[in-house]
């Protein structure tokens, strides 16, 4: 097993972090098994671990790199993870990422199933969500490894998704695109926490304290109470 770790911020106290992987199978002239780390108040990869190892291995790397940075919000390919997923979730990781379907519903719906599940729909959204996210600087790249992966990740000839050009890889571009994802996933949990919606209450959105609401309704049925001196006087 060969593995590589960069790492260009250790993790910091009550910071939130989301990890990516891409699993691979671990032999040797094969694909890499990457895992990638963004810090979520910045958007900045913060750490890349990369190299060939089997999927039970990466699930046990993975829960270690995890808890490392604050037990971030995991998600790791499910297509072919070869119980990378499962080794986490044995392990009692706290913060797995569920598979959401879309359903054409306004919000997608979390599954049992452990992991992201990359298919022809998702994989065009995270790649376009991953391209605005460079784009605009909501997310940065600090690999150099990365950043040259992505010069040969295309649209390939048949024009039916992007991957690496013939004889590449683009398994640090995968695992990439996924903490991009999971980056977007706890932006909207953030969000949700941030804005709970507060019931009806005598048709107020804002909730009041009991007390003003029983002087507010002692006022309204003294002035119910009331006999109008005219029906002119009742209009006004």
């Amino acid at each position: 097993m060969s593995l590589t770790q960069r790492v260009w911020e250790e993790p910091l106290k009550n910071e939130l972090y989301v990890m990516g992987g891409d699993v691979a199978e671990g032999v040797e002239r094969g694909d890499d098994s990457v895992l990638e780390c963004i810090k979520v108040s910045t958007g900045e990869q913060v750490l890349e671990v990369q190299g060939k190892v089997d999927p039970l291995t990466f699930g046990e790397i993975a829960y270690q790199f995890g808890s490392w940075y604050n037990n971030a919000l995991l998600g790791i390919e499910n297509n072919k993870d070869g119980g990378a997923n499962a080794t986490l979730h044995r392990l009692s990781y706290p913060n797995i990422y569920f598979q959401r379907n879309n359903t054409g519903e306004a919000f997608d719906k979390q599954t049992a199933k452990l992991g992201f599940n990359t298919n022809l729909k998702t994989r065009h959204e995270i790649i376009a969500n991953g391209r605005k996210y460079m784009q605009d600087g909501s997310v940065t790249v600090r690999s150099q490894e990365l950043l040259n992966q992505f010069e040969i990740f295309a649209l390939n000839p048949s024009g039916t998704k992007f991957e690496a050009l013939s004889g590449g890889h683009d398994d640090l571009v995968m695992a990439w695109l996924i903490a991009c994802e999971m980056f977007r996933t706890q932006l909207l949990i953030e969000s949700a926490k941030n804005n709970v919606l507060l019931p009806y209450i005598d048709g107020e959105r804002e909730p009041k304290s009991l007390t003003q609401r029983l002087i507010e309704q002692s006022l309204s049925r003294q002035q119910h109470d009331k006999e109008p001196e005219s029906a002119v006087g009742s209009l006004i």
